[in-house]
């Protein structure tokens, strides 16, 4: 961000379409960047417990304006990322709904040498809103074109160029 800001950069879109990997704690350190002394996420524990995860106030220090790509490949700290930013006002979705895989699992082996995998926390938005098995809706849904397995995407990328017109209205932080 800042090598980008000292090249004239005010505004900025991250691209989260596919992105599945990662530990939820890295989906809320990112958001960290981008939001300051508020609800970033909360945990939801095995008896309804819930935990808010609370921005510092020595937080936030990104104030751009920002636009957040998503799709049905975004998923776990992606989502757990764009929840914290979107639910705070900070950047609006664009793209499709994202997966809605935002919890902590562990396999359970099993005495006849299966195994079970056991959902022991959830994540939900600032909102309290659940975010696995549900997703999260986009505030611009655009509908993405059917692509065969090894065909280069469609361009223009229209997703792309409705975040870029969208942030192309906002005055720069």
């Amino acid at each position: 961000i800042d090598a980008l800001g000292k090249r004239g950069a005010s505004r900025y879109i991250i691209d989260l379409r596919g992105t599945s990997m990662g530990d939820m704690d890295d989906g809320v350190a990112a958001a960290r960047l981008f939001v300051k002394d508020a609800t970033l996420a909360i945990r939801l524990g095995r008896e309804d417990e819930r935990e808010p995860i609370v921005g510092e106030p020595t937080d936030g220090a990104i104030t751009a304006p920002l636009a957040l790509l998503v799709d049905s490949g975004t998923a776990g700290a992606a989502e757990v990322f764009a929840a914290a930013i979107n639910g705070n006002d900070r950047a609006e979705l664009f793209g499709t709904n994202t997966l809605g895989r935002a919890s902590r699992q562990r396999l359970v082996k099993l005495p006849d040498q299966s195994g079970l995998w056991l959902t022991y926390l959830r994540y939900l938005t600032p909102d309290g809103d659940p975010i696995h098995e549900t997703g999260l809706a986009p505030d611009v849904d655009i509908e993405q074109p059917e692509v065969e397995f090894g065909d280069e995407a469609p361009t223009p990328d229209v997703t792309l160029q409705r975040a870029l017109e969208r942030l192309a209205s906002l005055s720069a932080a």
